[in-house]
């Protein structure tokens, strides 16, 4: 019998993916070594400031990250590659890189255990990598554009070293967290359930507490990926958290309680995290949640005094979270319903193939949990990129904006097996799919090689 792990079998499934994940990690090194071309120079966009950060760290404060809730696993990576190769630029390149084609290659392995044998992983491995590419950029012709000095309105996970630090973590926390949900849910590890299947309870409510939710990996990396995203950036947690406790708070309803214990156990890997948030939270936001009345003045006041042109006053305010939406100039339900769609329409615009796949589709895409999940990290992490504005000198960091970014990239991978499964039927939701997905999925790729083109050329960004 043919050993199923032996290395010839290992490259029969995977070959094309290493090919991918390879070619990857060469775009993005060339991509971010790059930047140090760009026009105007790159002398505080966020490599050139996170690099001089990282090589300029003393050796305790980087130790000192791990326990006080800083967000340096990045720097920590830098550091040691600069031991070896004493470049920064090609040690900020490397770092990335590795991190992006690790995500990937995550994202393959997961795809390639629960997907049908039937799908060739020659076509699974290529269409993976079409979220690495095309995520988190609208659609072209309303999306950026590049005048003399650089590129506008291009907000784009390509320019911040941090949060794709946090996508290999994001990655394989989303989808382990549907794989133990799916096995306890299901009884089985698939990522399409039938809904008639129902909950595999073995017993009453006590009995629940016994079973065992971890597998032995599963104990050891489950929280050390969550520990590791919150040691790259807050952005995933920021909105992961509040979606997954949504997620099962639906089942538990459900099921009348007999899902509190599997949700009380999974609840224990995310304990050591919400200790970090919370040290990494109050040292980064020392002021708390101020208002929006308190930034107004702070601003007035430092426009008032400051005698340099150039100055800031956004820098000069209280720094903390303002919660707002009512915001100035909206005096009538018009305005209201206006300022309502130009928060939301990113959605649309940078999820246009997924929300066709759920369009076309809804129930058997719904039946997935892992389209469920998805779909809800894209609306919290919207709604607190609407919501939540970090002030002083923390207002242009846009966790929370990168924190939609990530989630629409995780919502595009999940539509990446969506359409994989099916352009691939004989049905009308399948030559929809082939298509209208087709299509858009063309239109997104577009807009990211334009965009990967012009960076190419010497293009900055400015959000």
């Amino acid at each position: 019998m043919k050993d199923k792990r032996s290395p010839s079998d290992f490259l029969r499934r995977n070959g094309v993916a290493l090919l991918c994940t390879a070619g990857l990690f060469v775009l993005v090194y060339l991509v971010v070594f790059n930047f140090r071309l760009s026009k105007p120079p790159d002398t505080i966009s966020d490599y050139n400031a996170h690099m001089l950060w990282a090589l300029g760290a003393s050796t305790q404060s980087l130790l000192s990250s791990f326990y006080d809730g800083s967000r340096r696993l990045w720097y920590v990576f830098v550091r040691l590659v600069f031991l070896v190769i004493p470049n920064g630029w090609k040690c900020a390149a490397i770092v990335t890189a590795v991190a992006d084609a690790a995500a990937y290659f995550i994202l393959f392995r997961f795809l390639d255990r629960s997907l049908p044998e039937k799908l060739p992983r020659w076509l699974l491995a290529p269409l993976g990598l079409c979220p690495f590419l095309a995520e988190a950029l609208m659609l072209p012709g309303g999306t950026f554009y590049w005048n003399e000095h650089a590129l506008l309105g291009a907000l784009n996970a390509w320019h911040n070293p941090t949060n794709i630090m946090v996508r290999p973590f994001a990655v394989a926390v989303f989808y382990m967290t549907v794989n133990i949900y799916s096995r306890r849910r299901y009884g089985r590890n698939v990522r399409l359930p039938v809904p008639e299947s129902g909950f595999a309870f073995s017993g009453g409510f006590r009995a629940e507490f016994r079973e065992s939710v971890f597998t032995r990996s599963e104990l050891v990396l489950y929280p050390l990926c969550l520990l590791c995203s919150l040691w790259s950036k807050p952005s995933f947690l920021q909105f992961f958290a509040p979606a997954i406790f949504l997620f099962l708070l639906v089942d538990v309803i459900r099921t009348r309680g007999k899902l509190l214990p599997f949700c009380v156990k999974l609840a224990l890997a995310y304990l050591p995290v919400i200790f970090l948030l919370y040290r990494q939270f109050f040292s980064a936001f020392w002021s708390g949640f101020v208002t929006s009345e308190q930034v107004s003045q702070a601003a007035a006041a430092a426009a008032a005094t400051a005698t340099d042109a150039a100055a800031d006053p956004i820098l000069t305010a209280p720094t903390g979270v303002t919660f707002y939406y009512a915001r100035e100039g909206i005096s009538s339900l018009g305005q209201l319903l206006r300022h309502i769609y130009e928060d939301w329409k990113p959605i649309v615009l940078f999820c246009a193939f997924p929300l066709f796949l759920l369009f076309i589709s809804p129930r058997q895409s719904f039946s997935d949990p892992s389209v469920r999940l998805g779909t809800l990290c894209v609306l919290i992490g919207r709604a607190e990129e609407v919501l939540l504005h970090e002030t002083g000198a923390r207002a242009y960091d846009g966790n929370f904006k990168w924190g939609f970014v990530l989630a629409c990239l995780l919502l595009w991978t999940v539509a990446i097996s969506q359409y994989a499964m099916l352009f691939r039927e004989k049905t009308t939701r399948g030559k929809l799919a082939l298509v209208g997905g087709m299509a858009l999925l063309a239109w997104h790729m577009a807009a990211g090689v334009a965009y990967i083109a012009a960076l190419f050329q010497g293009a900055n960004y400015l959000i």
